[in-house]
Order: structure tokens, then C-alpha cells, then sequence
């Protein structure tokens, strides 16, 4: 039974239901907005989950385009969902930005009128983008990749992470030594 704390698309899988799970606090803050009494504790709210995508998204999404994506790049069959994924991926960050600006700018009547559709968009457009990841991009990594490959994506996720891959199991890092490694041959 493979070690989940150490494998990256558990990490990545586990770090997508964070992400969702954000984006409810998120909408529940943003209804909040409503009511004038809890409106600023609602926009402290809203602004410390946009603050927490700002940090986490982009992490995670270095993981996919720096970690994984160039690794599967050899496969034709998944070429189209990558760069997919990384168009999305933009587009995810542009969202947050309006999330930020739409918050910062005005905080009051207009934001509790336009977050909620910015959010409602962000969340539907993070649910297509991890059924993509999930059910065709994890499949083939798990199919092609070596494990010196999964080893080497987990080191990187650390080290982006501040923790360099150096043997804390209760981090999730492996504490064995990075080895380069290439793609398995066959289906």
C-alpha cells in the first residue's frame, strides 16, 4: 500500500478539496456582505480566503506547470488537456484578481452584488478544471510515470514548500533522496 503523505497526486488531489472547500467559505462570506451589521467581518473574512488563494493557487499551480505537466509533455494523447489546464489556469488567477479588486475597491453595496457571481464563476470553473485533472491527467502520470519521476515532482513540491525533501514523514516528504527519473515504457 503506497504511502499517500508521499505521493504527489494525492497532495495535489488533496490540495484541489482545500481549494474547494475555500471557495464555500468563500460564498458564505460574500452572502454575508448583505447584511450591513457583519459586513466587516465578512470583508476581513473575504479577504483573508482571497489571500489564502493568492498563496495556495499559485503554489499549486506551480506544482502542476513546473512539477508535473513537463514530465507528462512526451504523452500527444494529453498534450490538449495540459495546455488547457494551463489556460485555466490563468484564468483562475485573473478571477482572483477581480476577487481582490472587487473587495479592495469598494467592499460595501457593489461587491455584495458582484462577488457572488465572480465566486459562483471561480467555483464552476475549479470544478471543470480538477474533473480534468483528476479523471485524465492524474490517470496517465500514474499509468507512464516512474516513481523515481512521482519522487522527484514530491522533492520539488517540498522545496517550493520550504520543508527541501528532508525526510519529515509527518510533512510528507519521503526522506529518500531525489533521483531524476523518466517515464515508464507501454501502457
Amino acid at each position: 500500500m503506497p504511502d499517500d503523505r508521499n505521493d504527489p497526486l494525492e497532495k495535489l488531489a488533496a490540495a484541489h478539496r482545500s481549494l474547494e472547500e475555500n471557495l464555500n467559505d468563500l460564498a458564505r462570506a460574500a452572502r454575508a456582505l448583505g447584511d450591513a451589521r457583519g459586513r466587516a467581518a465578512a470583508l476581513e473574512g473575504l479577504s483573508g480566503v482571497v489571500a489564502y488563494f493568492e498563496r495556495s493557487m499559485n503554489r499549486h499551480h506551480e506544482d502542476e506547470e513546473r512539477s508535473l505537466f513537463p514530465r507528462l509533455a512526451v504523452l500527444e494523447a494529453i498534450a490538449p488537456a495540459l495546455e488547457r489546464l494551463r489556460q485555466e489556469h490563468k484564468a483562475h488567477q485573473r478571477a482572483i484578481n477581480a476577487l481582490r479588486a472587487a473587495i479592495e475597491r469598494d467592499g460595501g453595496a457593489e461587491a455584495a452584488e458582484v462577488l457572488p457571481q465572480l465566486i459562483d464563476e471561480l467555483r464552476a470553473a475549479h470544478q471543470r478544471h480538477v474533473a480534468c485533472e483528476e479523471q485524465e491527467v492524474f490517470p496517465a502520470a500514474r499509468r507512464f510515470l516512474q516513481p523515481s519521476a512521482m519522487q522527484g515532482i514530491m522533492h520539488e513540491m517540498e522545496t517550493r514548500r520550504g520543508r527541501g525533501g528532508q525526510g519529515n514523514p509527518a510533512k510528507g516528504i519521503s526522506g529518500r533522496p531525489y533521483r531524476p527519473g523518466g517515464m515508464r515504457r507501454g501502457p
